[in-house]
């Protein structure tokens, strides 16, 4: 389940005072909520909003949807610049929060909520129903225009100096490392909030599960360098006059792209799956991603040996030895947890690998489940044939062996992973 409150300032509230507070709320709110939400509410207009907005200006102020957690649970938190008050003074504004139960998010990434239906935009009866009862929400579903589909098209129709994908790619460095490091932020610069809402929910979506899960936001900040969320929404006029006390700033509105490093091997998969439409690729990434321990899973190193055993079983040949090391090290460490479609996937591609990972890999696939999941099809060509098995790897290792020791210990190690080895080839 799921409750609510609403915060605003009023003319008197369920204490009989007036100013701001909790003017609504759920019956039955689990203890230390209201404390626990408290330090959330807040709300300053951008430096370049207008001091005595009308309704129609009130209406283009940022909207700040934040997620984070309080006492173990994710809180959901909407504010909404209102403009007057009660008594006619301007800074008022309404919050809508909704503490929930961890169930109540499976299978939802927190930013497919921007445009969900249970949003509140003002309080009850204009502010006049303080100590109002709220229900309890049984479903959080997402907002329109909030699944990959609409996401992938719309990053397809960004225009502008920049790439949109080469920003993704750059992004997606950016949150893994404040995430692995579990401080620091990455702040989003647009002129309207809308923007950055939907890269928010881009980079939801390409990360795993439990990653995303730990990835805090707001879409609006007027105090980026204070924000205690990872990824961190402002406007220009804002980001201006902050001290810029953040490693990472992206102008998301098309003003171009900044410089950096090369990006990673796991940021290169998650824009080339985007610019393809590959949504079975971002959920193969994002399971692979997913063998590593729960405090482990957004760290860079794992993210990059999730997206190089990714392109192992999609055929693809620039996967280097180091990065294949990576790969092989990561499934001897889960090798009980690995899908079965991976070992088919790679006993496809077991003649172009190095001779350990071939044999281990022919070994596990002896016994796998069925291959791929529908949709994880090869992209890195056809590759070669599913029965050509780890034999090509051992004869080239066998050519190269410098004396008749190491012959010994391919035949041994292809004997054990169930490979014949012809007598000939051993000779040789």
């Amino acid at each position: 389940m799921a409750w609510q409150l609403h915060y605003t300032s009023a003319r008197r509230g369920p204490t009989g005072r007036a100013g701001f507070q909790f003017v609504a709320e759920t019956p039955g709110l689990p203890e230390g909520t209201r404390a626990g939400v408290t330090p959330y509410l807040s709300y300053r207009p951008p430096p370049g909003a207008p001091l005595s907005p009308d309704d129609a200006e009130v209406d283009r102020f940022p909207v700040a949807l934040l997620y984070d957690r309080v006492a173990g649970r994710p809180l959901l938190l909407r504010c909404r610049y209102l403009g007057r008050d009660y008594s006619g003074r301007y800074g008022n504004f309404f919050a809508h929060a909704v503490v929930a139960e961890e169930e109540e998010l499976e299978g939802l990434r927190p930013a497919e909520l921007w445009h969900a239906p249970l949003w509140t935009d003002r309080p009850l009866d204009g502010g006049g129903a303080a100590g109002a009862v709220l229900p309890e929400l049984d479903e959080l579903s997402p907002g329109p225009d909030s699944d990959p589909e609409s996401l992938a098209r719309w990053l397809a129709e960004q225009g502008g100096p920049g790439d949109a994908y080469a920003l993704l790619a750059r992004l997606m460095d950016a949150v893994a490392g404040v995430l692995a490091r579990g401080h620091g932020r990455v702040v989003l610069v647009a002129e309207d909030v809308e923007p950055i809402a939907r890269w928010i929910a881009v980079v939801s979506y390409s990360l795993p599960v439990a990653a995303a899960a730990r990835m805090s936001f707001v879409t609006y900040s007027a105090d980026p360098d204070g924000a205690a969320q990872r990824l961190v929404g402002t406007t220009p006029d804002v980001w201006a006059s902050a001290q810029r006390h953040t490693e990472h700033a992206f102008h998301v509105g098309g003003r171009g792209l900044q410089g950096g490093p090369p990006v990673s091997r796991f940021a290169r998969t998650v824009a080339a799956c985007w610019r393809d439409f590959d949504f079975a690729g971002l959920d193969a990434l994002g399971e692979l991603g997913e063998l590593a321990p729960p405090g482990a899973r957004a760290a860079p190193e794992v993210l990059d040996r999730a997206a190089a055993l990714l392109s192992l079983c999609r055929g693809d040949r620039t996967v280097t030895p180091e990065e294949e090391a990576a790969v092989a090290d990561l499934l001897t460490r889960s090798g009980g947890n690995v899908p079965g479609w991976v070992w088919r996937e790679l006993a496809q591609g077991a003649p172009a690998m190095g001779l350990d990972l071939a044999l281990a890999v022919h070994g596990r696939a002896r016994g796998a489940g069925p291959a791929r999941p529908e949709g994880t099809s090869t992209t890195g060509g056809a590759g070669p044939p599913a029965d050509a098995g780890p034999g090509p790897a051992v004869t080239a290792a066998l050519v190269e062996a410098p004396d008749l020791g190491e012959v010994a210990r391919i035949a041994a190690a292809a004997s054990d992973a169930g490979v014949a080895v012809d007598p000939g080839e051993a000779r040789a």
